[in-house]
């Protein structure tokens, strides 16, 4: 087309038709402008496209880690259901005089005192703050993401933290002088059974220190599992879903 129009000038110009030369002369530069509009059109989309499959990308090792993340926040759940179940029975037994099984005791003990730490994934959320938290167009999305992330992770672990630092004051200041030997774990069975064997069970009934420590940590145990972790698995639920459905809505578009 370009061609053909220098063709139309030469000859217009020689034929010293100026007029019809400049009418030509300005639909070549309109073709041109053309030509360059349409090829910075097709580069933005390119670019456009690019952005939006990092994205999805993104969103999709969000939704894997927060899968993850999740997984192990089920497992912490567990074990701390099974460390309240203990405190109860060893509660019941101290408390009214039960009978009680030396071995199947030690091993409530065990499972009482035996901490857990949420290991999360943060690949994902540090990847987005190195490309730029604009990376996610949909800013609702992006909020949840920092609500989670920044806020309700952090907070989760401060809280664990205490709860974790308040078994190893017990196990510093309270055990010592009322239990053979700490940290006795099977590590050949799956789950790791311990035994914390008391020195006389019949004494701690009547211990007040030490039925103080146990009613106390018993009842941190159910605030850990009935508002923190409960809490912190519907935020990450929730985000869960708000990236399925952008993932949706952006692999629709």
């Amino acid at each position: 087309m370009l061609a053909l129009f220098r063709k139309l000038r030469l000859k217009l110009l020689a034929e010293s038709k100026f007029s019809r030369y400049l009418l030509y002369a300005i639909g070549e530069i309109f073709l041109v402008v053309i030509g360059i509009l349409i090829a910075l059109g097709i580069n933005n989309w390119n670019e456009k496209r690019k952005e939006q499959t990092f994205e999805l990308q993104l969103l999709y090792s969000f939704k894997d880690g927060l899968q993850k993340d999740l997984q192990d926040l089920e497992g912490n759940v567990r074990w701390h259901k099974r460390g309240l179940a203990a405190s109860d029975t060893i509660l019941l037994a101290l408390e009214n005089d039960i009978d009680y099984d030396l071995e199947k005791i030690s091993r409530n003990f065990s499972d009482f005192m035996t901490p857990t730490f949420f290991r999360y994934s943060t690949s994902a959320f540090e990847t987005l703050k190195s490309k730029g938290i604009t990376t996610i167009s949909n800013k609702e999305l992006r909020d949840a993401i920092i609500g989670v992330y920044d806020s309700q992770y952090n907070f989760f672990l401060v809280n664990e933290r205490y709860f974790v630092d308040e078994l190893e004051r017990g196990y510093a200041e309270v055990f010592p002088t009322r239990f053979e030997s700490a940290y006795d774990y099977d590590l050949t069975q799956p789950d790791f059974p311990g035994s914390l064997k008391p020195l006389n069970f019949e004494a701690l009934k009547t211990d007040k220190e030490m039925l103080y420590y146990i009613r106390s940590t018993r009842n941190r145990t159910k605030i850990l599992l009935d508002w923190q972790y409960a809490q912190l698995k519907s935020r990450i639920v929730g985000l869960m879903s708000q990236i399925d459905s952008e993932i949706e809505h952006l692999e629709t578009k």
